[in-house]
C-alpha cells in the first residue's frame, strides 16, 4: 500500500471531514486542503485530509502571516496517513508565506500526530468552568465543546514549545480523559 499526498478541493476535503472526524463537524470553509491517498493495487482513494484556513482567535490574525490547521480527520484504514496529512499541510502553508500555523487539540487526546510531524505544544486555552470570559460570553454565541485546549504549532515563527503544558497534556492523557463525543 503506497501513501501519497494529493491536492484536495475545500469542498471534497469537507465532505470527508464531515464523514470521518470522530468528535467535531466539518468547518465553515477553508484556504486549501490536503489530501492523502492510498493504493491498494487496484485504485487510489483518499483516506486522510487537513484543512488550513484563517485563525478561528482574531488576535492570531493581526499579521497575516498566521494559518490554522482547522480540521483533520483519517478514516483510520492507513497508518501515519494523519501524520503525513499534517505535515504536508503545514509545509504547504509555509510555501504559501505563512510564517506560523497553528492548531488545537482536546485535552486528553494525545496528539501523536502532530508530534510525527514535527510540531510541538506552545500552551492550553479555553474556559472548562465556562466562567463567562471570553469569546463565548457574548450574546449568540455557543460552545460546542467546553474544554480546554491544546495548541500546538510549527513554521518559521512558531512561538517556543511550553513544557509545563506538554506535561498537562500527557497528565490528562495518562488519567484518559475522555474526549467528548460529536453532537
Amino acid at each position: 500500500m503506497i501513501l501519497r499526498t494529493v491536492p484536495m478541493g475545500v469542498a471534497d476535503a469537507l465532505a470527508h471531514i464531515e464523514k470521518h472526524h470522530s468528535h467535531h463537524h466539518a468547518p465553515c470553509g477553508g484556504k486549501f486542503a490536503v489530501g492523502v491517498s492510498q493504493d491498494d493495487g487496484t485504485g487510489a482513494r483518499v483516506v486522510c485530509v487537513a484543512i488550513v484556513g484563517r485563525p478561528v482567535a482574531r488576535m492570531l490574525d493581526a499579521s497575516g502571516t498566521v494559518a490554522e490547521l482547522t480540521r483533520s480527520a483519517s478514516d483510520g484504514t492507513a497508518k501515519n496517513a494523519a501524520s503525513m496529512c499534517i505535515g504536508a499541510a503545514a509545509r504547504a502553508a509555509v510555501a504559501l508565506g505563512y510564517r506560523r500555523i497553528v492548531s488545537y487539540t482536546i485535552l486528553g487526546e494525545l496528539g501523536t500526530s502532530y508530534l510525527a510531524a514535527g510540531w510541538h505544544i506552545t500552551g492550553l486555552s479555553g474556559d472548562p468552568k465556562g466562567s463567562g470570559d471570553g469569546w463565548h460570553s457574548r450574546p449568540g454565541r455557543t460552545v460546542i465543546q467546553p474544554s480546554v485546549k491544546v495548541r500546538w504549532e510549527t513554521g518559521p515563527d512558531a512561538l517556543p514549545a511550553d513544557g509545563a503544558a506538554a506535561l498537562a497534556c500527557a497528565f490528562a492523557a495518562h488519567l484518559g480523559m475522555a474526549v467528548p463525543a460529536r453532537v
